[in-house]
């Protein structure tokens, strides 16, 4: 069997022929179409695992936006209470 490739946008697609004499150019188109199909499927199937995947870094980025406020708040809050007690510490200097 001698194999034949198809390059479509980068994707490799290995086409298999028996003999040129048993292949007519429909059965060759068709084998095209199904390798196209199948490479399809397989691009789709790896969309959608992208998306799945961009889905969940999305929410963990705005997990830890949430957490990195929450940190700034409690920082603030912390600088503000030390600035207090180094104003009341000053007093009695």
């Amino acid at each position: 069997m001698s194999e034949e490739h198809t390059d479509i946008r980068g994707a490799d697609i290995a086409m298999e022929e028996t003999s040129d004499s048993q292949d007519t150019p429909f059965d060759r188109l068709e084998a095209r179409i199904d390798a196209l199909i199948q490479r399809y499927e397989q691009l789709q199937s790896e969309h959608n695992r992208c998306g799945e995947e961009l889905a969940a870094r999305e929410v963990r980025i705005r997990e830890l936006e949430a957490k990195l406020e929450h940190s700034e708040h409690q920082t603030s809050e912390v600088r503000s209470r030390l600035d207090a007690l180094i104003d009341k510490l000053s007093r009695f200097s």
